[in-house]
């Protein structure tokens, strides 16, 4: 008797859990069809995302391609021991912080024994002035003035007074600055191996000393100042 009570009791839990599974899947049509509208759970929704305009990639200019003759030019100059030729051109508008880094850099050329070519004015070539004489070796700064010396400021006047390679060029007194420097500029090109030059975007006479200077072969480092 317990046996067969016990087998009841298995059956109608059987049943009973049969009979409840059955109701909610009758549930589940019904939710199906009355509470979704025309949504079919049967159907794969994809969620729709939000696009973010971030705007266009930045694309990555490609370097212009250098000649042979100027690489090898580069390596041979940085295999080379000997001394340099440099001439060192740039603005007049630097800032005291700039004019202190030329001068260290004059001062640092002169002292391994290149010699600095550059000329007249303020900033730039007055640092460069400085930064070699402070080497004391005056056999290797050569100053080259784009007019006669009595056209410079007379705080470069000053400062020359203590250099003892200066060539003038009286003869461009009748031109204007702009000219006479382009002139002076060619001059100082044609005496040197390399060229450091420090210039704004718009410093045209330095810029265009530069590409003067590539048509030369010669090796040339600019540094912008803005």
């Amino acid at each position: 008797p317990i046996n067969r009570c016990s087998a009841l009791t298995r059956a109608r839990h059987i049943i009973i859990t049969t009979a409840f599974i059955s109701m909610e899947t009758n549930n589940d049509d019904d939710i199906k069809a009355s509470d979704l509208g025309e949504y079919n759970p049967a159907e794969k929704v994809t969620p729709k995302r939000r696009q973010v305009n971030v705007g266009d990639p930045q694309i990555k200019v490609q370097d212009k391609e250098r000649s042979v003759t100027s690489i090898l030019k580069e390596l041979a100059a940085i295999q080379q021991q000997g001394p340099q030729k440099y001439c060192i051109l740039g603005t007049r508008h630097c800032s005291f912080l700039h004019q202190q880094i030329i001068e260290l850099l004059a001062y640092a050329l002169v002292l391994s024994g290149n010699h600095v070519y550059t000329s007249g004015a303020g900033g730039t070539h007055a640092a460069t002035i400085r930064g070699a004489l402070r080497a004391e070796r005056d056999d290797l700064l050569t100053v080259i003035l784009p007019q006669s010396l009595e056209k410079q400021p007379r705080e470069i006047q000053e400062l020359l007074s203590r250099v003892d390679d200066v060539i003038a060029m009286p003869q461009n007194d009748d031109q204007s600055l702009d000219v006479a420097s382009r002139i002076c500029n060619s001059y100082l090109l044609s005496l040197t191996d390399q060229l450091i030059s420090f210039a704004f975007h718009e410093s045209s006479t330095v810029i265009e000393a530069t590409k003067e200077a590539k048509k030369l072969d010669m090796l040339v480092t600019t540094l912008y100042l803005d």
